[in-house]
């Protein structure tokens, strides 16, 4: 995930429209979306949009980014709940649909992406680093409170619920999650030490 320094007003409400008509124009038209239909999109020439983001893989890293920033601070968040197991479910609630939302995202990234074949790129593992960091605190605190099975690990959680949003139909997403808190939500009997 990058820093950059700050933006004047003006430059930082340019880039905003850009992230935003970016997503919204690659959800739309899908991998072939243009940076042309982009720019145009978000009411600005190409040249500020190239002053922003150097290529269009740099544009869609810096959409990710956004994302995943806003997942890890909603993570920070929850973890300092009063009822952090409820908090974690509403959690993992967003990261499905940041994962069902972001399918074209994810297929756009990978198409511009020019790395070697089989390696995954270091954006997406300084991502998932993030995720799962941000994600560990706040399992711990509703393990703690014996909200949550005690016996499974963030990376673990995120694996499933990534499953979860991937499987099948995107509306569908949410009742499989659903399912999958069914079973790391501890029953009443198992908390006694019963099976």
């Amino acid at each position: 995930m990058t820093d950059s320094p700050p933006l004047r007003a003006d430059a930082q409400r340019n880039r905003d429209r850009l992230l935003a008509a970016a997503e919204s124009v690659l959800n739309e038209r899908g991998v072939g979306a243009s940076l042309d239909d982009i720019a145009k999109a978000a009411g600005v020439g190409n040249a500020t949009l190239y002053r922003h983001f150097r290529s269009r893989e740099k544009l869609i890293e810096a959409i990710y980014d956004k994302r995943i920033n806003g997942l890890c601070d909603g993570a920070v968040r929850a973890a300092e709940s009063s009822k952090p197991g409820a908090a974690l479910v509403m959690w993992l609630r967003e990261v499905v649909v940041h994962l069902t939302e972001s399918k074209v995202l994810r297929e756009a990234f990978m198409a511009d992406y020019d790395g070697p074949a089989g390696v995954e790129p270091p954006q997406v593992v300084a991502w998932h680093r993030a995720i799962d960091e941000a994600a560990t605190p706040l399992l711990a605190a509703a393990q703690a409170r014996g909200e949550i099975r005690a016996d499974l690990s963030a990376t673990e959680l995120l694996a499933l619920t990534t499953a979860v949003a991937r499987a099948g139909d995107p509306a569908r997403a949410g009742h499989f999650l659903n399912l999958l808190l069914e079973g790391v939500v501890p029953r009443e009997s198992t908390t006694r030490g019963s099976r």
